[in-house]
């Protein structure tokens, strides 16, 4: 028996000791537990959790359930990330408590820590029946929503919340995100237009970049993304978004730089392999590309369908199992399949059933010059190139010169060389055409120009017709 009687010696010495606290933290008497609470919050204001969660426990002790005792427990571990046992304590608070005004709103942004998005909505309409027109309420009500997929609404209680409290930036920048998903970019621009001044945060330039992107606003787009980079260079998402916009603005080598640095930074999201991979899958990186799309594929792998088959299509592997899998998806890769095995019309029919792309108009091109239609060939060509500089740009060039439209082809190749001004192939080509057009036109100016396209390629080993080069330096003697 000496244990238990010892045990209770020690008891009443501690609530003794308890009481002394008390009457110095506390007048009213009839409420023990709420010293605890008291001295609690007393450690929680220094930052003492640890110390402010052993004190609460002890209050757990007293006979009395306390639903104060139980809502702090419940913030000590919100503060503490320890969301589970948060959600633990703030249940029973406000079993005990269902009328505080704070504890359902606590409990709903616990909620949505946990992801439990259909409970926090719950709780966000228990704190707004007992405390109506609460505008952080209303946000978390709004997020709770929108993390449903909930736009509508979300929206509807995310405006509500900023009507209530127009300095409420959270709940502004989320109305602004249920914008972008409902596709009201002009409200969503003039809020986060807003934002990006009064509040010049990553959050904020990266969204508003998002929506430029949406807006096919390139150039604002790559603007507030860069601003984003600057203001966290390790904010890593803000890399993925960058190398995105200029995919779009077929910038090669920026796009390709901006994955590389979140790829050395040790980014492995799938927005980050995904987009990585359509980006090399435009610029012709075939194998890379393979490679960074079967990792988003691992993640998540429906929306990765067309842009892993057209992948391997252009690399003359097996695609069958991702354009079985999504037939509706696939029509690119499959168009491209039919041209490469020679049946052109059915080619044509899958191509023009895909969304327009500069590869989609590319093979629709072959496909016409295959066929004979040469006019159609050309229309495709030049939907292909309009800023596309890869492979369409080499074979729309040969088809030109196969027309002897030399003119044509000389400022496809000026245009080309601006972002591609050391490609070999262009200069050979752009070589090519001058001394076809010096050969129509022998002229003094004609010659030379053909002569200096053939002096920029600096390895004469990849120089491809050093006899017409000659060839026109004789020519240059007689001039002179």
């Amino acid at each position: 028996m000496f244990n238990p009687i010892k045990k209770i010696i020690e008891r009443v010495k501690k609530l003794n000791s308890s009481v002394n606290e008390y009457k110095k933290d506390t007048i009213i008497q009839s409420l023990p537990s709420l010293t605890y609470v008291n001295r609690a919050k007393k450690l929680i204001d220094k930052g003492m959790l640890e110390q402010a969660e052993s004190i609460l426990r002890e209050a757990l002790e007293l006979p009395q359930q306390d639903a104060l005792v139980y809502k702090y427990l419940g913030l000590v571990c919100e503060k503490q990330n320890k969301f589970d046992l948060a959600e633990e304590y703030f249940v029973q608070s406000a079993k005990l408590n269902p009328q505080d005004k704070i504890i359902w709103q606590k409990l709903g942004f616990t909620y949505i820590s946990l992801k439990k998005y259909e409970q926090a909505q719950k709780a966000f309409e228990n704190a707004n029946k007992i405390q109506a027109g609460n505008t952080d309420n209303y946000t978390g009500w709004g997020m709770s929503l929108l993390r449903q997929n909930k736009f509508t609404e979300a929206h509807e209680k995310l405006e509500t919340a900023t009507k209530l409290d127009k300095y409420n930036l959270w709940a502004l920048f989320l109305c602004a995100v249920t914008e972008i998903k409902l596709q009201m970019y002009d409200e969503a621009d003039a809020k986060l237009s807003f934002l990006t001044k009064v509040s010049p945060n990553v959050a904020n330039f990266v969204e508003y970049a998002h929506l430029k992107l949406l807006k096919k606003d390139y150039e604002n787009a790559s603007y507030h993304a860069g601003k984003a980079v600057s203001l966290n260079p390790e904010f890593l998402p803000a890399y993925t978004l960058l190398g995105e916009i200029y995919t779009n603005m077929y910038d090669r080598e920026n796009s390709l730089k901006q994955f590389e640095i979140a790829n050395e930074k040790g980014l492995k999201t799938f927005d980050f392999y995904f987009h990585y991979g359509r980006a090399l899958n435009r610029f012709e990186k075939y194998s890379r590309a393979k490679e960074m799309l079967l990792k988003a594929y691992e993640i998540n792998p429906e929306p990765v369908y067309a842009d892993l088959a057209v992948c391997l299509a252009m690399l003359d592997e097996d695609a069958s199992q991702y354009i079985n899998s999504a037939p509706e998806k696939t029509s690119l890769a499959q168009g491209i399949i039919q041209y490469k095995s020679g049946d052109y019309e059915k080619a044509v029919k899958l191509l023009k059933s895909c969304e327009e792309t500069a590869l989609s108009n590319y093979f629709l091109a072959k496909c016409y010059e295959k066929l004979g239609n040469i006019s159609k060939a050309g229309e495709y060509y030049e939907a292909s190139v309009t800023k596309y500089s890869g492979m369409a740009v080499i074979d729309y060039i040969n088809y030109l010169i196969s027309r002897e439209n030399y003119d044509t082809a000389r400022l496809k190749l000026r245009k080309a060389l601006k972002n591609n001004k050391d490609d070999v192939k262009l200069l050979n080509l752009m070589f090519f055409v001058n001394y076809k057009l010096a050969k129509d036109n022998v002229c003094e100016y004609n010659i030379k120009e053909a002569l200096a396209s053939a002096e920029k390629i600096e390895n004469p080993d990849l120089f491809e017709y050093p006899e017409l080069k000659q060839e026109l330096t004789e020519l240059m003697r007689f001039q002179n």
